[in-house]
């Protein structure tokens, strides 16, 4: 997670989500109006939520391009792939369209969402914001642009486009959907007594950690008896890690809000390929509480029960059900 995701989150620790998914539909955004004669969409700016895929949840949003008359332009439609080997680790996802989109002035850009439960991408919105979209049935190739707006829901998408050529009623701009985008998911504690294992955290290079950054609540009153420990892991063969470093948060520098430091007695030597892990002990026993963005992150191996961090683990030992993102970065010295 880079150090701006997890400042933000550490200062929101104890901020609700706001906003919901959208469901089953067709959203099209009169909110946006194309002012070039001629021009492309090249991106979209995104507030969204990634799950993990299963055999169910296997379907993803799009977008597409109406005309005035409400006619569906033919190959305008864009799907929006996103995964859990690909998350944003700044929180603002912004979605390349290869190839861009060709649009005209007057037409309207859409967005479909299929049913949120078989979506391993939601698209989100945000009520009590003003804003301009029309809801239609999920699929429909034809739209009636006489229908009653929704005017008080903000869709978490705004075009790109080369130029510079959109106008939005509301004076809606992409920074302004980045703002929004982060305020979907929130921060909550891992589960007690856990291992975990990210294995799409991975270390491109070889070198030495110097330091670990992360979000969290110190709570002195708490007894001491374990420590969280950050990790360092080595995948060995097709089925197997080994704990190759580790760090026992015993001492905590606060740079921020709810943000922390912790620099090893000595620096921790990883490989490139290497991979991230956390052990997290029972909430009760400890000072220094780790938390975790609900959701949008890499997937996440998780042991069951363990009251001490394991030195070794095998596929057997984890199960990889949830994407919840740790609030810890860390500064390297590569090589």
């Amino acid at each position: 997670m880079d150090l701006s995701l997890v400042t933000y989150r550490a200062e929101h620790i104890n901020t609700n989500a706001v906003g919901k998914d959208m469901d089953n539909e067709l959203r099209v955004l009169q909110e946006y109006q194309f002012n070039c004669s001629s021009t492309t969409i090249t991106s979209l700016i995104l507030g969204i939520d990634v799950r993990v895929a299963t055999d169910r949840r296997n379907l993803y949003p799009s977008v597409q391009v109406f005309r005035p008359n409400g006619s569906l332009v033919t190959g305008s439609e864009r799907t929006i792939y996103y995964s859990t080997s690909n998350v944003s680790t700044s929180g603002v996802f912004e979605y390349p369209l290869n190839p861009p989109i060709p649009v005209m002035s007057g037409d309207l850009l859409a967005v479909s969402q299929p049913p949120q439960g078989d979506s391993i991408v939601r698209v989100y919105y945000i009520s009590g914001i003003t804003a301009n979209s029309r809801e239609f049935s999920y699929g429909n190739a034809h739209i009636d642009l006489t229908t009653n707006p929704i005017t008080d829901q903000l869709i978490l998408v705004y075009p790109v486009t080369d130029g510079y050529c959109v106008n939005s009623t509301n004076s809606i701009n992409a920074s302004f959907i980045e703002e929004n985008a982060y305020r979907i998911h929130d921060s909550r504690l891992p589960s007690d007594d856990r291992q975990y294992l990210y294995p799409d955290i991975v270390f491109s290079c070889n070198g030495s950690l110097t330091k670990w950054i992360y979000g969290g609540i110190y709570n002195g009153n708490n007894p001491s008896n374990t420590l969280p420990e950050l990790q360092i892991w080595r995948q060995l063969g097709s089925n197997g890690f080994n704990k190759i470093g580790s760090s026992l948060v015993n001492a905590n520098t606060m740079i921020g809000t709810n943000l922390y430091e912790f620099i090893p007695q000595t620096p921790l030597q990883f490989q490139e390929g290497d991979i991230f892990g956390f052990y997290f002990p029972n909430t009760a026993d400890i000072q220094t509480v780790i938390y975790e963005q609900d959701g949008s992150g890499p997937i996440n191996y998780r042991s069951g029960l363990v009251h001490n961090p394991p030195s070794a683990l095998t596929q057997n030992d984890i199960l990889g059900d949830r994407n919840n993102f740790l609030l810890v970065t860390v500064e390297i010295s590569g090589r």
